[in-house]
């Protein structure tokens, strides 16, 4: 599993990176409010709108987490 702040990629690059590497997207899922939030800080998950995923720029500003399922293309 990678982290963000650990390896210090956007989103959009990921993304890229998951393409150039031969993997597709099978889910994802963007979150406004982290969800791991609710036991640091009490505050209740919130996931991203479709409208601001949508927007690459926007969504890797604005998003605290996202999750991924991936698998390889040729499969």
């Amino acid at each position: 599993m990678f982290e963000g702040e650990d390896t210090r990629l956007s989103i959009h690059r990921f993304e890229r990176l998951l393409d150039q590497t031969g993997y597709r997207t099978l889910r994802r899922q963007f979150y406004l409010i982290n969800p791991i939030y609710a036991y640091k800080f009490g505050l209740k998950p919130f996931k991203q709108i479709p409208a601001i995923a949508a927007l690459p720029w926007v969504r890797d500003f604005v998003t605290t987490t996202c999750y991924y399922l991936v698998q390889p293309k040729d499969l």
